[in-house]
């Protein structure tokens, strides 16, 4: 847990907050949206700790382990909802903040080039690697504790045997 605290001072300090305040303008501009948006605007500006999971490999582990995951407020609505969220997000602010971590995964890398630097900007990379799906499509995902998601991951590959 330290470590992930750690990891999210750095995130923030090396321009987390850019990003977290790119997710903030969007849903502010999709004001509809802003409730469903919350839990990844704040996964924008916290990364570490937390891992993106498909709703469908959350419902696979409910069934197969009977353990309730606490509810999501955009849970039910219907499928043609999420994805036109997903469609109206995608086109307006999505690829947009896509992009914008992949530039910021290279620049982490490209910072990568000096030794000294590997420990504070690889991780960085990966973050934003990680959060570029949630980026372009975040209806549809579900942010929960890393370990859980390692859990719900696990689980959902052992179903297919």
């Amino acid at each position: 847990m330290a470590l992930a605290l750690l990891g999210n001072i750095i995130w923030l300090f090396f321009g987390g907050w850019m990003v977290g305040l790119g997710y903030l303008l969007g849903a502010i501009v999709l004001f509809p949206l802003l409730p469903f948006l919350l839990p990844f605007i704040s996964y924008a500006f916290w990364p570490f700790g937390r891992r993106p999971v498909s709703k469908k490999a959350i419902r696979v582990y409910q069934e197969l382990t009977f353990q309730p995951i606490f509810e999501d407020r955009f849970e039910k609505a219907s499928a043609t909802v999420k994805f036109l969220a997903n469609v109206v997000w995608g086109f307006t602010f999505g690829w947009v903040l896509a992009l914008i971590h992949l530039i910021c995964a290279l620049m982490n890398l490209m910072a990568c080039l000096a030794i000294v630097t590997i420990p504070l900007t690889l991780p960085n990379v990966f973050a934003h690697i990680k959060l570029m799906p949630v980026a372009l499509c975040p209806f549809g995902t579900r942010l929960v504790d890393s370990q859980l998601a390692d859990e719900i991951e696990v689980t959902y590959a052992r179903s297919f045997l």
